[in-house]
């Protein structure tokens, strides 16, 4: 029988992933960011947070439907996440679907409404009110 690995990062140990991932992602290293982020989402199955951010990966990458996809399988995990839902607004209203954004902002808002995506959906919304899509 082959070894089997078990791997049990500390919360400190995956928050350093996670920065990583997001350095890689800001530096345009799209697919090591897809990989760190890919790999803490094998860590943490049932987490929607890795799967969120591989979501900003396609969106930062300009593949709106491919983080649609990734927050909508993270909204899978966790039917209450409000950073999910603020970011499929976000990607929403890039593909100038002013309605669908409203109500991904709106659940966001709701669910964090307080809290920092609380305050991107809010911000989004104000932004989705200034533009007009011809």
């Amino acid at each position: 029988m082959a070894a089997r690995w078990t791997v049990a990062p500390s919360q400190e140990e995956t928050v350093f992933l996670l920065e990583a991932g997001i350095i890689y992602r800001e530096a345009k290293n799209f697919q090591a960011a897809r990989d760190v982020f890919a790999g803490v989402g094998k860590l943490f199955p049932q987490n929607d947070v890795p799967e969120v951010l591989l979501g900003t990966v396609e969106f930062q990458s300009g593949n709106f439907e491919d983080a649609e996809k990734h927050y909508r399988k993270a909204l899978e995990l966790n039917p209450r996440s409000a950073f999910a839902y603020a970011h499929l607004g976000e990607s929403s209203l890039f593909r100038m679907d002013k309605e669908t954004a409203r109500t991904h902002l709106k659940s966001a808002l709701a669910l964090d409404p307080l809290g920092e995506f609380g305050k991107m959906a809010r911000r989004l919304m104000e932004m989705a009110d200034q533009v007009k899509f011809s």
